[in-house]
């Protein structure tokens, strides 16, 4: 089994529920650190157009964060979820520039003003841990529930490419936009039914 996020781009409507509902759950106090990221692309051209677009950790296949971390404070359930044990984290910060969509986060003193005694320093990186307490209970994750058009869902990989066989891979060639620090392949487990550009003809007099 691989657990994988999928998105209907088509579907989406940029409300940013499903960020605000994530922050909410796990309390994320206001600030850099954002399990569940939201912007919008603008494609030039013949067939420019607005793509929402969300993303969190996409829980790769081969997750560069795991590789880059030396203290061991990242490892990868035989489901595919891969986990951050803050009690481990060190500060080393190799993690967030291995990761092609720069999702591991760090935050400050405003957004966590309370530190717990198991961390070894103040601010442990943290990141989307695909809601894996509430999966473990076959329940749905916090963006699925709270997504108002179903525009998000989290399933198999393979049981995700049966139900919607024109989802596609998230890869440089195609979603340019999700990669920030690199374009090396990890195989995201993130799928995505592409939104298809509205061609508008006619002029204006």
């Amino acid at each position: 089994m691989r657990m994988a996020f999928f998105f209907d781009q088509s579907r989406c409507i940029g409300c940013n529920t499903c960020t605000v509902a994530c922050k909410d759950y796990y309390n994320v106090n206001p600030g850099a650190v954002s399990y569940r990221k939201h912007w919008t692309n603008e494609v030039e051209g013949s067939e420019g157009a607005f793509y929402s677009f969300v993303q969190s950790c996409n829980h790769c296949e081969t997750p560069a964060c795991l590789s880059a971390c030396a203290a061991g404070a990242i490892t990868k359930r035989t489901d595919g979820i891969v986990i951050v044990d803050r009690s481990k984290c060190i500060d080393l910060k190799q993690c967030i520039d291995a990761c092609p969509f720069a999702e591991p986060g760090i935050a400050d003193d405003k957004q966590e003003p309370i530190s717990k005694e198991s961390w070894e320093i103040i601010h442990p990186m943290q990141k989307c841990n695909m809601c894996v307490e509430l999966l473990d209970k076959d329940e749905e994750a916090i963006c699925v529930r709270s997504c108002p058009v179903h525009a998000i869902k989290v399933a198999d990989y393979d049981e995700i490419l049966r139900t919607y066989p024109d989802a596609e891979q998230v890869t440089p060639g195609k979603f340019k936009y999700a990669y920030v620090n690199n374009e090396n392949d990890t195989g995201p487990s993130l799928l995505i039914k592409p939104r298809k550009a509205l061609k508008i003809t006619g002029t204006n007099k």
